[in-house]
């Protein structure tokens, strides 16, 4: 038995844009010849693209080593380590495929892309995780702004946990505007406030911490999907940036009592802390700071003034709801 007709079925499946069988005919080749490169670095791709990039990084690692010298191999890793926020690793990928002699016009691109460039005045917006920052993110972008990689920040919530700012300035020098972890996160505004001069900053709200710590405690229920409000051991399973992702969340802002975990008066505490903390900042330069509940009907209209954009009567988006 040969991996070559799973092997035709998931090209002509591939380049048909059936992409969901093609990944099923490529793991069937798989099954057959497990170091099959280019079922494992299509099969890594077609995962990456999907959402699972985590799953692709085996299958592309896999394809280099039975391929070293194809560069669309190294090519695809380095890609797919950028997208996951690796961007140490994916520097490495591209700095070992150029010392193996090859050469590919992504690479220079996507080193830029992680590098970025000096200066400039930036969006930050401040307000804590499910007050609408993805919906801040969609707006910012329909005014043609471009967006940071949300997956680079939360890989860097290590380094906030330890409040060394390093990596997350650094990070602010690859696009115009910032949302979600770290940025959501207490001092963060401070640090990036002082890399950026001239900045402007968007405080998202809730109509109270009550709805926000509901919501919270919804989204996390459905992500991690046991049909309950999640124990801290389900947050340690759960896999997400990596397994564990959750818990150490909970840790990092609210300390390892487990009693703690979704403890209402906590939660809402912390919320009203954050809030206070960035009004109290800002209090000497309100023309820097806005105050912003995305569930507003003027919410656009205002966020339109405050950056100096025009106002056509578009509406809010409306993304990542919980409810």
């Amino acid at each position: 038995m040969t991996a070559e007709p799973a092997m035709q079925a998931a090209i002509s499946l591939h380049q048909a844009g059936r992409l969901q069988e093609a990944v099923q005919q490529y793991r069937l080749a798989l099954a057959v010849q497990p170091t099959n490169p280019v079922a494992n670095h299509n099969l890594g791709v077609l995962l990456a693209i999907s959402g699972r990039p985590q799953d692709a990084i085996p299958h592309l690692e896999q394809a280099l080593r039975s391929a070293p010298q194809d560069v669309n191999c190294w090519r695809s890793l380095a890609n797919c380590r950028y997208v996951m926020g690796l961007w140490e690793e994916a520097m490495a990928t591209i700095g070992q495929a150029e010392a193996a002699g090859l050469e590919d016009a992504s690479f220079g691109k996507l080193r830029d892309a992680m590098t970025g460039r000096e200066g400039g005045r930036k969006v930050f917006c401040i307000g804590r995780n499910k007050t609408g920052t993805t919906s801040i993110a969609a707006a910012l972008q329909s005014f043609g702004l471009t967006i940071g990689l949300q997956a680079r920040g939360e890989v860097l919530r290590a380094d906030w946990g330890r409040r060394d700012f390093t990596r997350i300035i650094a990070l602010c020098r690859t696009a115009d505007a910032f949302q979600d972890v770290p940025f959501s996160s207490p001092s963060t505004f401070e640090a990036v406030d002082a890399g950026f001069p001239g900045s402007r900053f968007i405080l998202t709200v809730r109509d109270s911490p009550g709805q926000w710590f509901e919501s919270l405690v919804r989204f996390h229920t459905r992500i991690v999907n046991k049909g309950r409000v999640p124990t801290a051991d389900d947050l340690r399973e759960f896999d997400y940036r990596y397994k564990g992702y959750l818990w150490e969340g909970f840790v990092l802002n609210y300390g390892g009592d487990e009693s703690l975990l979704y403890d209402r008066d906590a939660y809402v505490a912390s919320y009203l802390e954050h809030n206070r903390c960035v009004t109290e900042h800002f209090r000497d330069r309100p023309g820097d700071l806005l105050v912003l509940n995305v569930g507003h009907a003027d919410a656009m209209q205002k966020l339109c003034a405050f950056l100096e954009v025009p106002y056509r009567g578009q509406a809010m988006p409306h993304l990542n709801r919980s409810a």
